[in-house]
């Protein structure tokens, strides 16, 4: 019986998911197209029908359809699992809904939350007016899902228990609190329950935001407080409850995690080489709604480590579409400094003074793009600014804005960069950039720069070592390719068995396939029938598509493929003769050290026989 996993494989075509995030052409048997995953001008990314796998030989990745969904989506196998098993209309059956995760559980009432509050919302005009007195349209209210939580007190907690989900299960999700004290609640009917009479809804008179995860799964909640025309009855004074009011950390839900809209713009991002960032759901909304579909929300101004570990994975360039006044920039300046140091691009967008992204959208939706073009790149947004507030002119002047300006200067990680703003900043308060490179060596900065790990944490660059566990050996690149080659040219396996001995494993054992059958490479179904390991099966599915990708550029580049082999064949033989020279010279210093005088005498000979066979070649 096959897994679900299996059964997705066998009902969904890998072109046809690929093909959906980037543009395929027909190479031979099989697909190529730019790689998605790296920036290249010439097709690296070979897709195979036949074998179901994709490989970049430009960056290296690759795998299965499994494999792709996690790094174009940036998501776990699970989440993968998930999304294909929609795609291919095969259930996830669990086998009991108590062994389900914890995780699934709270996701699972979260969702049923949003179709509540959603549902809600259809009932309340007066919220929907206000919407769409705030620009937004019904197309973009259902897509995202906005929902309204009425101001009573139980009216979530009483829908969710009648659905029969646990009270533990709903005060994990942040969604319900639990009462410290016995509270009177007048306009209510009493709830006969004690269990329940102890918990009241968090979100009561509130526009409800659904916050998903990158692969949409609603895991928490904004909750904007909206008054309307009507007394609240849960909310005594108005002014005494935040304006936004979001789910408490949870099980699911971080809000330095997550980034609002990226489970619908991820693709955008990728695509556009840019990433817009605004503050709140309000002004993605109007933002999305109007074309600009390369953007993201954060809650609050302070990017952190882990929003810029998951936007790096998309582009380096950010245009942050912030108030940036002098507290928003203050909460803004360590998530800048550490982009920089991240080797992001950042940009300021040059709202107009008073205004947000929905603002301007409302007033001037035509001009959105328009208004990303002419971000200002942020050294420029710093001058201008110490420009528009201090004096440059005065001595004290000079000296708030060269405190201001020097650190981020020192913090510039290009040498180029820091001479061209250090002269900027000498013109500008009319200074010998004498003195300001003294002052710039006085000035302690992070001398280890702090980057990024994949989940977002900060690290020393000193400590950050790139994985050299793939790296291969000469030797073993020279057979990938050979037998990547052969796999497409099986005329020439009598060029490769005579060779054999030098091949290392598991060439050695392909190429005694290899000797029974010349075509057992690129013959699918013997392959899968044949003894060998799944590891190796898996090498041969590699192996063929490497070999479709290497006779394509030996073709445009007129290269006779014969004479390739033969000549990477006679450096193969010169490798594994290197190979065995360092091994006996190793095993001559151990027999010196021991006097072992019989095997150093046969080592020495055998040395030296070795030693003319790379001279006669």
């Amino acid at each position: 019986m096959f897994s679900p996993a299996d059964e997705i494989k066998n009902r969904l075509d890998i072109v046809e998911v690929i093909g959906q995030y980037v543009k395929l052409t027909k190479a031979g048997v099989n697909y190529k197209a730019l790689c998605p995953f790296h920036k290249e001008k010439t097709p690296s990314f070979m897709v195979s029908p036949s074998r179901q796998i994709w490989h970049c030989f430009g960056c290296s990745a690759g795998g299965d359809i499994f494999t792709f969904m996690m790094k174009i989506e940036n998501i776990d196998f699970p989440s993968a699992l998930k999304m294909l098993a929609q795609k291919a209309g095969v259930p996830l059956v669990y086998e009991n809904p108590a062994l389900r995760s914890q995780k699934s559980k709270l996701i699972e009432i979260c969702e049923a939350a949003a179709k509540f509050y959603q549902e809600n919302l259809k009932k309340n005009k007066e919220v929907i007016d206000y919407l769409y007195e705030r620009g937004l349209k019904d197309e973009t209210i259902n897509e995202f899902q906005l929902g309204w939580a009425s101001d009573d007190w139980r009216q979530l907690l009483s829908y969710l228990a009648n659905k029969s989900y646990q009270i533990e299960d709903i005060e994990r999700t942040g969604l319900i609190i639990r009462k410290e004290e016995p509270v009177e609640i007048s306009n209510q009917r009493p709830i006969r329950s004690g269990t329940l009479n102890e918990y009241y809804d968090r979100f009561r008179a509130r526009i409800m935001f659904p916050i998903k995860d990158v692969s949409g799964s609603v895991i928490g909640f904004t909750g904007r407080i909206f008054q309307g025309k009507t007394p609240l009855k849960t909310i005594k004074d108005i002014n005494t409850v935040g304006k936004y009011v979001n789910t408490p950390q949870t099980l699911i839900f971080d809000k330095g995690k997550i980034l609002y809209g990226l489970d619908k713009t991820k693709n955008e991002l990728r695509q556009a080489g840019l990433t817009i960032i605004v503050e709140g759901q309000m002004d993605f909304l109007a933002a999305y709604q109007n074309g600009l579909k390369n953007i993201v929300a954060s809650s609050g101004t302070a990017l952190t480590p882990y929003q810029l570990a998951i936007l790096k994975r998309y582009n380096q360039k950010l245009v942050l579409g912030y108030d940036m006044d002098e507290a928003g920039q203050t909460a803004a300046e360590r998530g800048i400094q550490l982009a920089l140091n991240n080797g992001f691009d950042i940009r300021i967008l040059k709202l107009p003074y008073g205004k947000d992204m929905a603002d301007f959208a409302l007033k001037e939706p035509n001009k959105l793009t328009e208004l990303v073009n002419q971000a200002q790149p942020i050294m420029d947004f710093y001058f201008e600014r110490s420009q528009q507030l201090i004096n440059p002119n005065t001595l004290e002047g000079k000296k708030i804005i060269t405190n201001y300006l020097l650190p981020k200067i020192k913090n510039l990680i290009n040498t180029i960069d820091r001479s061209f703003w250090l002269e900027k900043l000498a013109q500008f308060i009319k200074v010998d950039p004498k003195v300001l490179e003294d002052e710039l060596m006085k000035i302690k900065t992070d001398t280890e720069r702090i980057i990024l790990s994949e989940d977002g944490e900060e690290m020393p660059a000193a400590t950050y070592q790139f994985n050299t566990a793939a790296i291969l050996n000469r030797r073993d690149i020279l057979s990938e390719r050979l037998f990547s080659l052969i796999s497409q040219k099986p005329e020439f396996v009598s060029l490769i068995l005579l060779y054999q001995e030098y091949f290392p494993e598991p060439y050695y054992t392909l190429g005694k396939k290899l000797a029974e059958d010349p075509f057992f490479l690129s013959d699918k179904k013997k392959v899968t029938n044949s003894d060998l390991a799944e590891e190796l099966i898996q090498k041969i599915d590699y192996l063929n598509l490497k070999g479709a990708y290497e006779i394509e550029l030996l073709n445009n580049l007129e290269i006779d493929i014969e004479e390739e082999i033969k000549n990477s064949l006679k450096e193969l033989k010169l490798e594994s003769l290197k190979d065995k020279l360092n091994q006996i010279n190793q095993e001559i210093k151990e027999c010196e050290s021991v006097n072992d005088q019989d095997k150093l005498s046969r080592l020495l000979n055998d040395f030296n026989q070795l030693s003319q066979g790379l001279k006669d070649n």
